[in-house]
Order: C-alpha cells, then structure tokens, then sequence
C-alpha cells in the first residue's frame, strides 16, 4: 500500500459527519453504516429528514453549526424548523459514537426525533430493529444503537428501514456500542466539549476555531472513488452537481486550511484535485459527482505554491514525488494553450462533451468560460474584453493570471530543485523569467498601478480589480512602484481601502457598478489572501498588517453574529447574508483567520525566504 492509501484508509475510520447530504447524519467508516436523525412534527404532519446550511427554499430548516474537531470525537449544531428547535451534540466513546439531542424550543405537541440506520452506498450489511434497540451486523463486526427514551411506535413516519423515534419532551441520548443512560451521555458530551475547548471571546483562538470549523464540516467521505475530501460547500455537492464538486483553486486553498489542523487531510486535498488532471493534461475548474469535468479551462495555478508550503511544513518527500508531474503537466500546459506572446490570456477551449451538461451551455468557448477560468467569473474588469473565437482567448493579458503563473513557474521549479530534476528546473525557471519581464508591459504609468491589457488594441482595460496587487506576489516591481500601489490605490479610501476590505472593484466606481454581479465589489477571502502574501513578499510589513486586521474585522462580524464564514461579504457594509448567493460556510471564508493566525506566527506558511 501506497504512503496516500495508507493516509486514505487512516482517515477513513470512525464515526463522523461524512455524509455531505445531512449535518445530522453521522456515518461509521469503514463499514458506511449510517445512523440519520431527523425530525417530524405533528400539527402539518411533516417531516425533517435532512438538514443543510444554507439552503432557501420556503420553510426551510435554520441550521447553526457549531464546533467540530477534524476526527468527529466532537461535534455540535442547531437546527430549528417548523417551530421546533434542537442542539445535537456527539462524541466518541471509544469506538462508540454517543449523542445528546437537547430540544430548546417546541410545539405544544412534542416533536418526534427519529434515528434510523442503514449500511449506506450499497455496502453489504443488514439492520434490524427489535423493542428499544437496533442491531446492525457488518463486516466490521455487530454495532448495536440505543436510546434512553422510549421508543415510540408511529407507523406513519417518513423513515425509510429500521429506525427508533423518541418523543422530544425533553433531553434524549442516543448511543451505540451498549445501552448508556442519559446522565452517562450528557457526562461523555460534556467532557468531549471540554477536551477540544471554546474559543470565547478571544479572537485568535475564534480564527483557529473558523479555520477548524470551516473544514471539519465540510469534509466528506466520497463514496464512488472511497475517499476522504474536503469539499467547498455541503450544499453545493448536491443537485445539480451530483453528490461532490471539487473546485480547483478551492481545493488547494482548503488543503492550506487543513493543514492547520490535519496533515492527512492538507494531502488528500491536493492530491485529489490533481487526480482530475484532464487527458489534455490540466487541472479542470471543476469535477463533480455527475461526471462532468470543465474540460474548456481551468482555474488560477495556486497548486505548486500550497505544495511548497505543506513540504516546508511537513517535510514528505514523497509528497512532492506524488504531486510534481500533474503540477508540471498543468504548468506546460497554460505554456502551450494559453500563451499569446510572452503572456497569457486566460480562455476557454472548444470541446464535444459526451454528456452534454446544462452548466456547460453558457461557458463552453465562450467568454463567461474564460472569466471563470481567472477565478472571477464574471468580474467587470472583463466587461470591455472581447472573446477571441480564433484563439479561444480573451484578448486581454491578464494581470492576475500572469502573475499567479510566474509564481507557480517559481515555486515548481523550487519542487524540482529538491526532486534533482534540473531539467524540468531550468524549464520552470526560463519560463518564469519571461513572463516576469513582459509584466512590465502591465504597468500603467498614469494611474501607477498594473493592469491587464488588451491584446487587440494595446490598451490597459477599462475597470481595475485587486488582481492588480498580485504582482507583488511574483516579486515584480520596483520599489517605487510598489510603494505608490500601496498608498496611491490599496489604502487609499477612494481606492481599495476603507473599513471593510478588500472590495473586487475601486470605491471611486459607483456601487451601483460595485454591486452589480457576482464578483463586482464584494471582498472575496482569497483575493485578500494572496494579496497578503504578495505584502509578505514585497516586504510590506505595515500593509500586510493593516489587511490581516480588515479582513479579521471582516470573518468576526458574521461569526459572532450567525457564526457564519461566508463565500464572500459586502465591502460596504462588512455582512454577508444580504446577498442569497453568498454560501454561509464555505471553506475559503477561512482564509481571512488564516492570514491573521499567519500575521500572529501560528503557522508557518509562507515564511521562509520565497
């Protein structure tokens, strides 16, 4: 067995929440047997038989996620639906899994808390339920599930296979492994709680509880390949998108983030976004449970520079042997199909799908494609760039792009030096040297900052983004010229500073621009992100400082106030729930505690010389 299968199978053991479609399902891996709770009232005669985050249908449940360590020996969340509200808490005993589900609010007829078991995903197994106990006989052996309540006998109840339901008059415990009463659970609970600790009102340890939240409960067990992944979003994983999506410059920023807590899970984080390398020999933008991958484009190349960093961390060769060659095959391949002259134009290339999908229709070469393959889809930035249908290129250099690759062309070549490929080094490291020369084309002298510029008529694009800060990444530019970025447009009030940063777009621009798409104005976490690091680099200690500070302001309003850590948040205003489009957790929200627990020196990323 492989040093990845043995972290794949170390990962996939125990009790935990790997089941993306319920936060109230907890799962027993390896075995897949499936303990779901769930909830029916009485006065409409429905039922709650799955709870998400986020989801906004009429009526929808209100979901409250609270902490969770990383390995499932604790967890809690709220849910409140239809009048009736509920605190679940689990903690492991052992190899047992032990529950407290504790109603704080209720309809005048008690609600009903079902708990059914099932071997999930079509793993072999039976169940059965006898009396007050159900028994379920695997291959890992006999797992038998208890509750300290009565279990009340209602014919009717939406639950598909054996199940036990307890009327909510109060605290009920369920546990696995052998009958526990109720003050031996609470007791269990308790001390679980106390083992993993609050943050309270300290704000450090809030941002290592964002980070740790942020991933722990989004991390999922993807049961057509047999893996553990940590994907973006557990509502984003169903639908339309099949069970799981995989995000490509998500999944690398979520390995940094995993990185803090799990070194197993930083790893198969990278690796399986690697893993859906194309025949064309790059990283899609997307791969999803449907089958469907982006096969016209990518996303920004972020990879080489997260694996630099988790094998400073870490220090596994064979982490670097398993990652070089699909990072340098994307590498070449941005060379190869998206070089226009000495830069790159981001695109979106032509292809037949065997299995033509719906999401497909409004990107496929197309200009929305190549936006989204800068990672900032529809972005106004892009407005007055025309897709070249010849090329299958934007007719724009992107400075965001041009300088993330220059990066990755560094950061890989690095990889290579350790691996003794010196080949592939000098490859890496003349390539990096041209794009870094024909950035200074990029440079705007009569607004002082960079920008992308147009292929077709040499001119810088009309709108300005906060990509024009990640040159600083690349370590392009002069002194000077870094210095009147920093104060003539990043802290500037009319530029790109003020109390809630960073906005997309420049305050000077009217909202009604700012706020008028996805991307327009918003502070999206991973902007503010690699523009620190580019702080980091260009030795900007004060800057970097002041962002770490924003974007800290920023993940704490909605924290403390909905314990929320969103997609993205309003640079006017510092919220985030005004806009139904912004996920409520999402793992790249995180990355504004990563900065501050970076800035703090509670990690080591990105801190030995570049």
């Amino acid at each position: 067995m492989t040093n990845y299968a043995h972290i794949q199978a170390a990962l996939a053991q125990g009790w935990n929440t790997w089941d993306t479609r319920s936060v109230l399902g907890h799962i027993l891996l390896p075995d897949a047997l499936g303990l779901s709770l769930g909830l029916k009232e009485y006065y409409r005669g429905t039922s709650l038989r799955t709870a998400q985050i986020g989801r906004r249908t009429e009526g929808a449940e209100s979901v409250t996620l609270g902490r969770h360590a990383h390995d499932g020996r604790y967890t809690e969340t709220t849910v409140t639906w239809a009048g009736i509200t509920i605190r679940v808490q689990s903690a492991h005993a052992g190899d047992d899994l032990v529950v407290l589900v504790t109603p704080t609010a209720g309809q005048r007829r008690s609600a009903l808390l079902t708990a059914g078991a099932a071997y999930l995903w079509n793993r072999p197994g039976s169940v059965t339920r006898e009396g007050g106990r159900i028994t379920a006989e695997g291959p890992g052996g006999t797992v038998r599930v208890f509750c300290t309540a009565p279990h009340m006998d209602d014919p009717y109840t939406d639950i598909d296979g054996p199940y036990l339901a307890m009327e909510l008059t109060g605290a009920v415990g369920i546990s696995t492994g052998h009958a526990r009463d109720l003050p031996e659970i609470a007791e269990i609970v308790a001390r679980a709680s106390a083992e993993i600790g609050t943050a309270g009102t300290d704000p450090v340890a809030q941002h290592r509880e964002i980070v740790r939240d942020a991933i722990s409960w989004n991390t999922i067990y993807e049961p057509s390949r047999s893996r553990v992944v940590t994907t973006v979003s557990r509502l984003w994983n169903v639908g339309k998108r099949g069970g799981y999506a995989l995000f490509c410059w998500d999944a690398f920023f979520n390995a940094l983030l995993a990185a803090v807590s799990s070194r197993e899970l930083a790893y198969v984080n990278t690796i399986e976004m690697l893993r859906a390398l194309t025949p064309e020999g790059f990283v899609p933008n997307v791969e999803q449970g449907t089958g469907r991958r982006t096969y016209d484009g990518s996303q920004p190349p972020v990879g080489s520079m997260v694996v630099r960093e988790l094998h400073r961390t870490f220090g596994d060769r064979w982490f670097l042997e398993e990652t070089f060659e699909p990072l340098l095959s994307w590498n070449r391949w941005w060379w190869r199909v998206r070089r226009d002259g000495d830069l790159l134009c981001a695109g979106s290339t032509y292809f037949d799908p065997e299995f033509p999908s719906p999401q497909d229709i409004p990107r496929v070469h197309q200009h929305f494609g190549a936006t989204c393959e800068t990672g900032w889809d529809n972005h106004p930035v892009f407005e007055d760039v025309p897709f070249d249908q010849v090329k299958s290129l934007l007719a724009a250099h992107d400075v965001g792009l041009n300088s993330l690759y220059a990066a990755d062309c560094e950061a890989l070549a690095g990889i290579a030096d350790i691996l003794g490929d010196r080949e592939a080094a000098a490859e890496l490291r003349e390539r990096q040297a041209v794009v870094v020369a024909a950035m200074d084309s990029l440079w705007d002298e009569p607004s002082g900052i960079y920008r992308s510029r147009r292929t077709d008529t040499g001119l810088p694009t009309e709108r300005l983004s906060t990509m024009s800060f990640y040159p600083l990444l690349a370590g392009v530019g002069t002194e000077e010229r870094i210095r009147r970025m920093v104060s003539g447009h990043l802290l500037a009030d009319d530029g790109f500073g003020g109390e809630w940063v960073l906005p997309t777009s420049p305050r000077s621009e009217p909202l009604d621009l700012r706020e008028g798409t996805y991307w327009a104005g918003r502070a999206w976490p991973p902007v503010n992100f690699l523009v620190y690091l580019g702080l980091l680099r260009a030795g900007e200690s004060e800057a970097a400082a002041w962002l770490a500070e924003g974007g800290s302001r920023l993940v704490l309003k909605e924290w403390n106030q909905h314990r929320h850590v969103h997609e993205n948040y309003s640079s006017v205003h510092g919220g985030a729930c005004d806009k139904p489009n912004s996920e409520p957790f999402q793992t790249w929200g995180a990355l504004l505690s990563l900065i501050v627990l970076m800035e703090r020196g509670e990690t080591g990323f990105f801190r030995a010389p570049w």
